[in-house]
């Protein structure tokens, strides 16, 4: 029984920023991937595994592969079942189906296609309204249950009785239950990330690399303990269910003797319990494991207490939801942080001395005036931090303003549902003028200069970095790269 799963890359007008370096080495060396590992459909491929069937994973955004070559793949690898990871945001679903359509009428019409994540979550039937060669969409979290489909596929059986599926019955469509979440995912095994093959990840922050030797990616965590407007991880997650420090430090202390120095922590917020972190940090420094790492933190947990321990344990990189400048955009986003907590989080941040301080901003809520667009943009100049990154809205299933927007009638959820979309208080091309502007204004202030300067000369990890960029410098063009996320 063969089960193949697809990262897909998002089509020539997607979202994601990604360098591939050697995609046409394919078979002779490493591909460099500026980018991270899909851990996503590395779980549930590992948990596969784990259960004794053949699996494959192709991660085609990372190994550039065209439509081309990616059904050549499909072809060669043969499955049984053929899974798609699904992006809404990065429009990740539409090239999906075009690869699933070919399958089913050059390689085999026999195979069964599934499409899983956020993607299929919140447009499981419009998917399968849509797309009558898709035969199944999981939702939510989907270890259990592809395992379960996997099974019944083995055996000739049909979808009935498995919770969190959607599927195709007959040309019906039937919607089972959702499927209780894993309770402690402890219990879950590492990924083998060696099921992604020969590529090489790099971590890039703004168009710059800033993993200092081997790369990857884990989650201490699934599911975030709030609900901003926005975002839609309570939504499919659940509620927030952290991996106990023990469980963190076996897998970490796998890492270490494969090789790997850097970490980007995938978690939504990686700092929501203090006393875990304290945990971690004192577990890490026993074990002497020694992890240059990224992670996003929420300003209401920045304690110098908490960002020392941080520090001690390898944190480099510190990636703040900012969001805006505006109390009153704050509130609506449901965000349950004040200004003054931020500027305290950043001044703390500081003050223990990690390395690179980003701050996340959102700007073209529907809501929004100019105005406080301009506000924001000024704001992240005043803060202190190293970087800013600035995102428009995105307006997608599974998230609050979706359903408001689709309830007062200012999207047609029939057009938009398969990217997402924005309703912009002020013109796109507007919008991005100004965060353009802001861009150049911040990096040439001559305090910032000054001060990235001093960071830097005090910084191992950051001489590294830059000794590092200035090979590559060649291969980085940070504003054609940069795109607003729905293309």
């Amino acid at each position: 029984m063969k089960v193949s799963l697809i990262f897909p890359k998002p089509p020539e007008k997607g979202t994601f920023c990604g360098t591939v370096k050697g995609a046409e080495k394919y078979y002779k060396e490493k591909i460099e991937f500026y980018g991270f590992p899909p851990m996503g459909i590395l779980h549930l491929g590992t948990y596969l595994s784990e259960n004794n069937f053949d699996v494959s994973i192709l991660d085609q955004f990372a190994r550039g592969f065209s439509t081309e070559r990616t059904l050549k793949w499909i072809k060669r690898e043969d499955p049984d079942i053929l899974g798609f990871s699904t992006i809404t945001t990065a429009g990740t679903g539409i090239i999906s189906a075009e690869i699933s359509k070919r399958v089913k009428e050059e390689i085999n019409p026999n195979i069964k296609v599934l499409f899983g994540n956020y993607h299929a979550t919140f447009n499981d039937t419009r998917i399968l309204n849509k797309y009558p060669f898709i035969d199944a969409c999981v939702r939510g979290e989907g270890e259990l249950t592809l395992l379960e489909v996997t099974e019944k596929v083995e055996k000739g059986k049909g979808f009935e009785d498995i919770r969190g599926v959607t599927y195709r019955d007959n040309g019906r469509i039937v919607r089972n239950d959702d499927r209780p979440l894993i309770d402690s995912i402890d219990t879950l095994p590492f990924p083998d990330r060696s099921l992604l093959g020969n590529v090489e990840y790099k971590n890039v922050v703004e168009g710059l690399e800033v993993s200092v030797g081997k790369f990857t990616s884990a989650a201490s965590s699934r599911g975030c303990a709030f609900q901003c407007t926005f975002c839609s991880s309570s939504m499919f997650w659940g509620k927030w269910r952290p991996r106990s420090p023990e469980n963190i430090v076996e897998e970490l202390s796998i890492l270490e003797n494969q090789g790997y120095k850097n970490l980007l922590w995938i978690d939504d917020n990686f700092t929501i319990s203090k006393k875990r972190l304290l945990s971690l940090s004192s577990l890490m420094r026993k074990e002497k494991l020694d992890f240059n790492w990224m992670a996003e933190g929420r300003v209401t947990q920045s304690s110098t207490e908490l960002l020392n321990a941080m520090k001690q344990m390898g944190c480099k990189i510190l990636s703040y939801g900012v969001e805006s400048a505006s109390q009153r955009l704050l509130d609506w986003y449901n965000k349950k942080i004040t200004l003054n907590q931020i500027r305290d989080a950043v001044k703390n941040a500081n003050k223990v001395g990690i390395d690179m301080i980003l701050a996340n901003f959102i700007v073209g809520a529907p809501i929004e005036t100019r105005e406080e667009i301009i506000e924001t943009l000024n704001f992240s100049m005043k803060l202190g931090i190293d970087f800013p990154q600035f995102h428009i809205l995105g307006i997608i299933p599974g998230n609050w303003i979706w359903d408001k927007m689709v309830e007062e009638n200012r999207i047609n959820p029939d057009d938009c549902w398969e990217v997402g979309t924005a309703v912009l208080p002020i013109p796109l091309s507007e919008i991005m003028e100004r965060i353009r502007q802001t861009h150049i204004k911040f990096m040439k202030r001559p305090n910032f200069i000054s001060r990235q300067i001093l960071k830097t000369l005090k910084s191992k990890y950051r001489l590294k970095a830059v000794f590092q960029n200035l090979k590559n410098i060649e291969d980085w063009d940070i504003w054609n790269n940069w795109k607003p996320f729905w293309g």
